[in-house]
């Protein structure tokens, strides 16, 4: 009776042990699909900021072609009536002093325009090439860490695969341990019933 006893004393205890490393394995495995999520995030994130420096790199050159596109209207401008002005006096049209002034007051306007946008225009490429140049920086920065950021989800999808079949093995063995217990409890119940049956049918 003692040997029995301290069977079953010793197959609860092992019970027990197998029932808190199951829950032990679900602990880590909840912690290993944590630390999986927490990493795709970051890489998440990462490629978000290379395709925000994308769309700005653009933005800063379609804004230098609407610059340069201004420039060279205002030229343009310029050279026409440049070309005017010449092919006045090349054909001996007379002018008028006021005319001839108001021309040249006019030529005189477009040349400081065309000279005031250009010097603006300098100022804010030099602006924009510096912002370009910082934001290829670190789009070049984030493409050098993009294969390992690849390596990275590579092993990361592998764990996780892993982690996932470890995660369903401690769930089956937690299932099988609650099983193992159920049973035993039943089982020591019934025998515990039975040995006050015993013990009844003596006393009477």
């Amino acid at each position: 009776m003692t040997n029995a006893l301290k069977r079953k004393k010793n197959a609860t205890q092992a019970a027990i042990r197998r029932h808190n490393a199951a829950q032990d394995n679900d602990k880590l495995a909840t912690y290993l699909l944590d630390q999986v999520i927490m990493k795709n995030d970051e890489i998440e994130n990462l490629r978000n900021q290379a395709t925000q420096s994308n769309q700005e790199i653009g933005r800063l050159i379609h804004l230098t072609l609407l610059k340069d596109n201004a420039i060279e209207d205002l030229l343009d401008r310029l050279q026409h009536a440049q070309g005017q002005y010449d092919a006045a006096l090349k054909h001996g049209t007379t002018l008028t002093t006021l005319e001839k002034a108001n021309f040249e007051q006019q030529l005189r306007e477009l040349q400081g325009k065309l000279y005031s946008q250009e010097m603006r225009h300098h100022e804010e490429r030099k602006v924009h090439l510096a912002e370009s140049h910082a934001i290829k920086k670190q789009n070049n920065a984030l493409r050098t860490a993009n294969p390992q950021n690849e390596a990275r989800i590579e092993t990361l999808q592998q764990n996780n695969r892993s982690m996932r079949i470890d995660a369903i093995r401690a769930y089956v063995r937690a299932v099988s341990n609650h099983n193992f217990l159920t049973q035993l409890t039943t089982r020591l119940q019934a025998e515990l019933a039975e040995a006050r049956d015993r013990l009844a049918s003596r006393g009477q």
